[in-house]
């Protein structure tokens, strides 16, 4: 697998997610509409979004690091330091998992659990992406988020190094 870009510096579609970042669907025909949490389907699968800069309307899809996987949850199934994270009930993981750097694509429906498919480790978006099952070692680096105006919002950068460690 070829190592991901890092984040750049000069292209905003390159940065980070950043504070104030509206969030926007990363498939289908209508990638632009800000994301609010009557998108998401409570309870199931997480959906894939990138973060869009609220100032030039910039989608941060110019590196894999930026790409998201939301779910939304009635926030008494969520772990503490989740719903701190939780807009909405809605919470915000990378897809980037944290053990080889390959997309997390997989949905566990039986045990709500997300999965990468290359080497089988599983998160919790319920538990702000915690390690149920490794060889990942790390918890899937999360974003806070807010609403405003119904809209899903970047309230904090990652809460950790987005990428793999092997």
């Amino acid at each position: 697998m070829a190592a991901l870009p890092a984040f750049g510096q000069d292209d905003i579609s390159r940065q980070p997610p950043a504070v104030g970042d509206y969030l926007v669907f990363a498939t289908g025909d209508d990638q632009t509409t800000p994301l609010t949490p009557e998108m998401i389907v409570q309870n199931a699968a997480p959906i894939q979004a990138w973060p869009a800069d609220a100032a030039t309307e910039t989608v941060r899809n110019g590196t894999a690091l930026n790409l998201l996987m939301l779910s939304r949850w009635d926030p008494a199934v969520l772990a503490p330091e989740a719903q701190d994270y939780a807009a909405g009930g809605v919470v915000a993981q990378t897809a980037i998992c944290t053990h080889a750097a390959c997309e997390v694509t997989d949905w566990i429906a039986e045990t709500f659990h997300m999965e990468c498919p290359c080497h089988l480790s599983r998160f919790d978006p319920r538990q702000n992406g915690a390690v149920i099952q490794g060889p990942a070692r790390r918890s899937l680096p999360a974003l806070a988020l807010v609403l405003e105006d119904d809209r899903i919002v970047v309230n904090s950068p990652f809460d950790g190094r987005v990428g793999g460690d092997v």
